[in-house]
């Protein structure tokens, strides 16, 4: 079986500090190898936007480099090492999903974030949804998921779809290891995590360690992880033995110690040590936890003095391993008593040995996961719709005031209804911003073309925008001008008191357009009166505030409500705003959560968006992911344009295609970086390449001589084909690039920023060149000019993936989502 372990981190390299997480992915990984299984191990990197250098090729740093890898990937279980994790997988067409759950993740976080706490037991219960299988480090963790499972929607009367698969530890032979001889050396501490307070424990020991009166020297590790130490950290190169055995036979006092790479550390605890120390004050998170620490000073052959509410004191109680502590007041007498038997230390280090290889051992310790992948049984899952008792059912009455408001409901209905005539069952009015045309840019490319390919696939379609005179109709895949009636302007505000009024609102104002539905009304009467000249019944808002009219509308028509989110737009605020204050944000979060949680249906451009959402509280079942599309018959009957005589191109002169809107941030950047980095850097390499820059709102001077500024253009196919390459440098922003599905349907190669291609489940190296260091950038671009056969099968790799996008295809989409409703 094809199994891919999805990591937080990279595999274990034991010459540095490592982790608990890293130890698990390992012993995983080889258990199931050695029971016949084939495991690949990907991994999430920490490392973000131009990094100078490039990243391994098994790791990925966000969903869409995830989705890229599995793309061509057939693995038959996905082993996900982390609960957030999940959220970065795709939506769709995914093998069984196995989490580790190995830590009480929400427990550690009343401790580091309590703020947090209750949002992110809403996104574990979301992506706990998503699994097939939950696997936790003991019984005790195993029954803290009751409540969240059924909350999931799992069915738990016939089984609990949770396995028990312990921290695995191979012993280690104490090799070279000096018994007691006058001298004991205890070992405690290592990473410092917020939950676990030494507090009284540790002051005891400290106590004992320092008095002359016990033959006592305790090392004490602490620190942070980290592939190296800090300059704060000192070196890291193990303690000696003769630096212990210098401090004298008696009171030999405490080392303070950082974290050791775990080879050394390793090491250090088979030749160097003799009990291991588990002690802290008790907490909700200890009573759960399942420790590294214990297990590692186990499987090196040393018992463990540990407190008695620890998971694994039983264990260690029955397999006389080590001894457990009730209070720090029982730390001397205990000690006293260690130190004068030998022979009890000697027979509890064995069985310290003897406990590893009965309970942790890797191969039986993963047992019931290799169970599970011999039959993979499927998961019960409660019905969305419960089903009515054995009682009667009796109507109830609701206060005077809630049934005076239901009446004037049900009177309103139909008076609108005999007023604007009943819905149909198969068309659509879209409502939405005015700056359609020119079709520029991506917002207006999704609204224009998804109703074109509606229309095209037997819908009715109207689109009403901000304009008051008039609407549109969409009849032979164009759109036609319908003037409003009369009276929509007699029972409306002047357009522009409205907008002096809204725009004096708290909004930032280079976005406050996209919110002028919630002060303008008259969206609800234009609405009202497209209904009557229609068979329309699905209302289809394009941002968010533009969901606000329809609603309203809902409640007079019996309608449906879809709200198209072509950003999760209160993050692209943030992110591109510096301006905008808290208050802002969460204000403008608060009303899109709202608006995203009232409609019918909310329709996501990718699936990061669309976790962002359910995280932030929108209902699951609210959502839905339709990716952006391309009108694959336009770039197939376009004629290239001649760029090369109409600019003064030189035949061996690369051309590079770059495009959007220029009044967006992100492209102004990208477009610099062009004339400030990427041109130049060419030209150091011999290669003098042109940059056709098309998108309206482009700067006033280019950022060098031969970037050439086109501006907007009625048709963009003709240009683009017309180029050798595309290049997409960008390095912020947000949403989909659907620049690159552009690319793709005219077969061009493209090099492109992870940014860049971000909402795309592109293949690095396959479907487009992935570089985040501008001299890759570089080297890209020059080895596509030098290699036509490279640059002829990216152009088909991509093509492939872009028909797969046809706008007929989000039509479909479109039409099932509607049909739901």
């Amino acid at each position: 079986m094809r199994i891919l372990n999805i990591t937080q981190e990279p595999p274990l390299d034991d010459s540095h500090v490592t982790t608990g997480n890293a130890v698990r992915s390992l012993q995983l990984t080889q258990a199931l190898e050695g029971n016949g299984h084939h495991v690949e191990q990907i991994w999430l990197s920490k490392e973000l936007g131009i990094s100078g250098r490039r990243l391994p090729a098994r790791s990925f740093r966000n969903h869409d480099e995830l989705r890229g890898k599995l793309f061509n990937r057939k693995h038959d279980v996905l082993l996900v090492s982390y609960w957030e994790l999940i959220s970065l997988l795709p939506r769709e067409g995914l093998a069984p999903v196995v989490l580790d759950l190995v830590a009480p993740r929400p427990l550690e976080e009343l401790f580091e974030t309590p703020e947090r706490v209750q949002q992110n037991l809403r996104r574990l219960r979301s992506n706990l949804a998503r699994c097939d299988l939950v696997m936790v480090g003991n019984s005790e963790q195993a029954q803290l998921l009751t409540y969240p499972l059924i909350e999931a929607g799992f069915d738990l009367r016939d089984k609990l779809p949770v396995i028990v698969v312990p921290l695995g530890a191979e012993t280690v032979a104490p090799t070279h290891r000096r018994a007691p001889n006058g001298q004991w050396r205890l070992v405690a501490g290592g990473v410092n995590w917020p939950w676990r307070n030494g507090g009284s424990f540790a002051t005891m020991l400290e106590s004992i360690a320092n008095d002359d009166s016990l033959p006592l020297c305790l090392v004490n590790f602490g620190g942070r992880y980290g592939s190296q130490p800090g300059p704060q950290d000192g070196p890291q190169d193990g303690l000696q033995d003769s630096e212990l055995r210098g401090r004298g036979d008696r009171g030999v006092g405490i080392i303070h110690r950082p974290l050791m790479p775990y080879r050394e550390y390793s090491e250090f605890l088979t030749q160097s040590c003799h009990i291991g120390v588990e002690l802290a004050e008790w907490n909700i998170e200890r009573g759960y936890s399942q420790s590294f620490r214990s297990l590692d000073f186990l499987r090196h052959g040393l018992p463990i003095i540990c407190n008695d509410y620890l998971p694994i004191a039983r264990q260690v109680e029955h397999f006389d391993a080590g001894w457990l502590v009730t209070s720090p007041e029982s730390l001397p007498a205990l000690l006293s008593d260690i130190v004068g038997d030998i022979d009890t230390w000697a027979r509890k280090a064995a069985n310290a040995t003897a406990l590893v290889e009965s309970s942790f051992e890797p191969g039986r310790a993963v047992k019931p996961l290799l169970d599970w992948l011999a039959g993979m049984p499927g998961t019960s899952r409660l019905p969305s719709v419960t089903t009515a008792g054995d009682e009667e059912p009796v109507l109830g009455v609701p206060p005077w005031r809630t049934r005076l408001g239901n009446q004037l409901s049900l009177v309103k209905k139909v008076v609108f209804g005999k007023l604007f005539g009943r819905p149909g069952d198969n068309g659509v009015i879209v409502v939405t911003r005015g700056d359609l045309f020119p079709t520029d840019h991506g917002a207006a490319v999704r609204i224009v073309a998804s109703a074109r390919a509606l229309a095209a696939n037997g819908a009715e379609v109207a689109i009403v925008t901000d304009n008051r005179k008039h609407w549109y109709r969409m009849e032979a895949g164009q759109l036609c001008k319908e003037p409003y009636p009369f009276w929509t302007r007699l029972v409306s505000m002047p357009g522009w008191v409205v907008k002096l009024l809204h725009y004096s609102k708290d909004l930032p104002f280079s976005n406050a357009f996209l919110y002028l539905p919630l002060t303008d009304r008259s969206f609800y009467w234009r609405v009202l009166a497209v209904l009557a000249r229609t068979q329309c019944r699905v209302l289809q808002a394009e941002f968010p505030a533009y969901a606000a009219p329809c609603l309203r509308v809902r409640n007079s028509m019996n309608v449906r409500v879809v709200l198209v989110q072509h950003n999760v737009e209160y993050e692209r605020l943030k992110a591109q705003l510096p301006d905008l204050s808290d208050r802002q944000f969460e204000n403008l979060k608060a009303i899109e959560i709202k608006l995203c949680s009232d409609v019918d249906a909310v329709v996501c451009v990718s699936d990061n968006d669309r976790q962002q959402l359910a995280d932030d509280g929108v209902p699951e079942n609210r959502l839905h992911t339709v990716a952006h599309g391309v009108d694959l018959n336009h770039f197939d009957q376009s004629t290239p344009i001649d760029i090369r005589q109409a600019r003064g191109i030189e035949a061996h002169e690369p051309i590079l295609a770059f495009h959007g809107t220029f009044s967006y941030p992100p492209n102004l950047k990208a477009l610099q970086v062009l004339g400030d980095i990427i041109l130049p850097g060419l030209e150091r390499a011999g290669i003098k390449a042109h940059v056709i820059a098309i998108g309206k709102l482009p700067p006033a001077t280019a950022a060098h001589p031969r970037i050439h500024l086109i501006g907007s253009v009625d048709e963009l196919a003709p240009w683009l084909k017309a180029c050798d390459l595309a290049v997409v440098p960008l390095t912020d922003g947000g949403g989909t690039r659907m620049k690159i599905i552009d690319c793709f349907a005219a077969s061009l190669p493209v090099v492109t920023t992870s940014k860049g291609i971000e909402g795309i489940a592109a293949v690095p190296d396959q479907h487009a060149i992935f570089r985040d260091d501008w001299p890759g950038f570089i080297d890209a671009i020059a080895k596509l000019h030098n290699d036509p056969q490279r640059c002829k099968e990216l152009a088909t790799s991509g093509r492939e993936l872009a028909e797969s996008m046809d706008w007929s295809g989000v039509a479909r989409r479109y039409a099932d989502i509607y049909l739901r409703l």
